[in-house]
């Protein structure tokens, strides 16, 4: 994968990056959804592996390159939110000492 570009969500062919009014619980739970989407697909692999049968060895990389994408994007989001949290606890404090 290439170099995450600055501020970006992620880096494909293209830099990606999260909407600044998504509220950081949605963007939790979307990498949530993410994370467990790339579970899945191992698990599924991880399963058809376990039995004798012929796998095509570049459907195999394919699979193992999207679920590696989304445990990128996953992590992603979830730094993305911690930040934004951070930033609303460090208003929310900044608020209360301005009283």
């Amino acid at each position: 994968m290439k170099k995450r570009a600055q501020g970006a969500w992620i880096t494909l062919n293209a830099s990606y990056y999260c909407a600044p009014v998504c509220h950081p619980l949605k963007i939790v739970d979307d990498a949530s959804l993410l994370l467990e989407g790339a579970r899945g697909i191992t698990q599924s692999l991880a399963d058809l592996l376990s039995q004798d049968v012929d796998i095509n060895p570049d459907d195999l990389a394919k699979a193992l390159w999207a679920a590696s994408l989304l445990m990128e994007m996953g992590q992603s989001s979830a730094e993305v939110a911690y930040g934004r949290i951070r930033k609303m606890r460090k208003e929310i404090s900044n608020d209360e000492n301005a009283k």
